[in-house]
């Protein structure tokens, strides 16, 4: 068998769960929620990763289900006349992942070589299953006990790390992911807690982006939906260590809100909204966050969101505060 084996890897993040993957590893197919969900992550030829969760309930119970699995796999291999050997007792002795109970290690064999880990969380109170699939004449062992290694999962009550493509970043406890945007050249992650929402977005092109017209430009054409309901001030700085702009901006009055052209029953809430914008040249991109809401003191720290995005790979994020 050939070796596989890569050079480069990155962080990826979902719903709690990170674990390292190969850099040319991206998300094929993104499911579910934080209470059950799966992520798949392809490579150019193949689907090499996927990874499964759904609420235990305070039921620690792994080997259970791996049997009920592994025993419907046998009798849909019988049914479609294929052979597939399963191995229930691989040497698990290199397995070493932190704060996982009961954790089970399988594989088999079939038109793939598929290599399996099941476990019972107890930060999330979740069940997770993860299967790396390698083809036939892929010795990929030390990539394998990496990945699986790798694994580390959050309480639904601390700080989340979200990681995917080239993006990287934190929200802040008690914030739900609501909305995503996986565009080519545009990335956006929406949490909310209550009325409040967090906001981050990541563009390519900066360069392209903003020729011929400032960042300011730029923020306002991009965002111009969102602007319609604020008066907006606006500071060119540092933000890190890039350009950038701090902005800020106050609900217009209800009466201008009334005149905006927008349907009368589809009224939007009045809220604060304070922003960081910068660009990147490392890595030719654009970033901003947002945060909107509606009294000051249940603001979000939009700065420790800010601090906790990488924007690029030599970078380290900075520590979030509590």
């Amino acid at each position: 068998m050939k070796p596989l084996r890569y050079s480069d890897w990155s962080l990826f993040g979902w719903h709690g769960l990170t674990l390292e993957v190969p850099l040319e590893w991206n998300p094929g197919k993104i499911s579910g929620d934080f209470k059950a969900g799966s992520v798949r992550l392809d490579d150019p030829t193949l689907a090499r990763l996927e990874i499964e969760w759904k609420d235990a309930r305070g039921d620690e119970r792994v080997a259970p289900i791996v049997d009920r699995f592994l025993d419907g796999l046998a009798e849909s291999a019988r049914k479609g006349k294929k052979s597939v050997d399963i191995n229930r007792s691989p040497d698990a002795g290199w397995l070493d992942l932190h704060d996982a109970c009961s954790p089970v290690s399988f594989n088999w064999h079939a038109e793939y070589r598929v290599h399996a880990l099941a476990f019972y969380s107890p930060p999330s109170d979740r069940l997770v299953f993860a299967r790396v699939r390698t083809k036939q004449d892929e010795d990929a062992g030390d990539s394998i006990q990496r990945i699986l290694n790798s694994i580390r999962d959050t309480s639904p009550d601390g700080h989340r790390t979200w990681a995917l493509y080239d993006l990287v970043c934190s929200s802040p406890p008690r914030f739900s992911l609501e909305s995503y945007e996986l565009k080519s050249g545009h990335l956006r992650l929406c949490f909310q807690r209550g009325q409040d929402i967090l906001q981050v977005d990541r563009l390519s092109l900066a360069q392209v982006l903003l020729k011929r017209r400032t960042l300011l430009d730029w923020y306002q054409e991009f965002f111009r939906k969102s602007l319609r309901q604020v008066n907006l001030d606006f500071r060119e700085t540092q933000v890190g260590n890039h350009p950038g702009l701090l902005l800020s901006g106050k609900p217009k009055s209800r009466w201008r809100g009334l005149l905006m052209p927008l349907p009368f029953w589809n009224v939007r809430p009045r809220l604060n909204m304070e922003a960081r914008v910068w660009t990147c040249n490392h890595e030719n991109k654009i970033y901003a966050v947002h945060a909107y809401y509606k009294k000051q003191k249940d603001a979000p720290d939009i700065e420790n969101v800010r601090r906790s995005v990488i924007c690029h790979r030599d970078a380290v994020p900075e520590r979030a505060t509590t």
